[in-house]
């Protein structure tokens, strides 16, 4: 696990379908069975779970602090809902504190180039790339709607199995 030693980060971004959350878990699995501490959450759950922890800034930074210390961090849909300004700043410490010490892996729809005005752009936006894509392998997907393709084939046998 270099990706992991090296504290790297890995993008994956591709369109719907196109198994990006198979292939993030992947080495998260292999991980696990090596010991490393793994945590696999969806954005929108992160940024919930940040909201709730908003009106108590102990009970915030240490539930930022606990995500953060994880090895390896599977963000799951990222960027694919707006942000607010709030959601970007809990963003900016999480990977502040991640940058250089654990790998984050981030999945989703949008091309890298389209990060920094999702993340609202401006210098905050330039601090959260920062401390993501300088020190990560971007894996794209192809086009091909795996579950589609996967259903289409099922069908087909079935199909076939009653015909017979």
């Amino acid at each position: 696990m270099g990706f992991v030693a090296n504290a790297t980060n890995l993008v994956i971004t591709g369109p719907t379908g196109a198994g990006k959350t198979y292939l993030a878990c992947a080495p998260g699995v292999e991980a696990c069975r090596q010991t490393y501490r793994v945590l696999y959450i969806k954005m929108p759950d992160l940024m919930r779970n940040f909201e709730n922890q908003s009106d108590n800034l102990r009970e915030l930074t240490k539930y930022r602090k606990r995500i953060g210390n994880y090895q390896i961090l599977i963000l799951d849909e990222w960027l694919n809902y707006k942000l607010t300004e709030k959601d970007a700043r809990n963003l900016y410490e999480l990977f502040e504190q991640r940058s250089g010490n654990n790998s984050t892996i981030f999945v989703g729809q949008y091309p890298v180039d389209e990060w920094h005005n999702r993340l609202g752009g401006g210098t905050q936006a330039d601090s959260i790339m920062d401390r993501i894509i300088h020190n990560a392998y971007e894996i794209p997907t192809n086009e091909t709607n795996l579950r589609k393709l996967y259903d289409s084939k099922k069908l087909k046998r079935l199909v076939d199995e009653i015909e017979a």
